[in-house]
């Protein structure tokens, strides 16, 4: 079930598989979505299309509305178990999704969108910010998309 949570997820065990660290730079998302890129085993992996929007998304919102850049770290321990996002970023506030973004202005999306692509998503705060996690469910998808008859992503 996709949705907000405010418990933080044990992770799979060892480092991330991806460490990213940004700075206040509109290039970031792009950094970061190439970092990333190397998880994903091409256009066909059904997961990769929605984590590097959403990781695009939670990067640009830690570049627009925080004073610090910030880090991201994904764990992918494929096969059978979710691949794993945090950003982390110096604001300790916490994101609430809008209900219904303003049609005329460019922002609000970002969590909405989280929402929508990941298969489970969380907040929590840490002593100097916050991080937003998100988790990306190869199998789930793989066999929702059996039982429809199309291909994943």
């Amino acid at each position: 079930m996709n949705g907000h949570e405010d418990t933080k997820i044990t992770r799979s065990g060892g480092p991330p598989d991806v460490v990213v660290r940004f700075g206040q730079d509109r290039a970031a998302p792009g950094v970061v979505r190439r970092a990333l890129a190397r998880l994903f085993d091409g256009e066909d992996d059904p997961i990769a299309h929605d984590a590097l929007l959403s990781a695009s998304e939670l990067v640009s919102n830690v570049v627009l509305h925080t004073d610090g850049g910030g880090e991201v770290r994904a764990w992918d321990p494929k096969p059978d178990v979710p691949m794993r996002m945090e950003v982390e970023d110096s604001d300790q506030s916490i994101p609430e999704p809008l209900p219904s973004p303003n049609p005329g202005h460019s922002g609000g999306r970002g969590l909405m969108l989280l929402d929508r692509l990941s298969d489970a998503w969380g907040v929590f705060t840490t002593a100097v910010g916050k991080v937003v996690w998100a988790e990306f469910d190869r199998d789930r998808r793989r066999n929702r998309a059996s039982r429809v008859g199309r291909s994943p992503r």
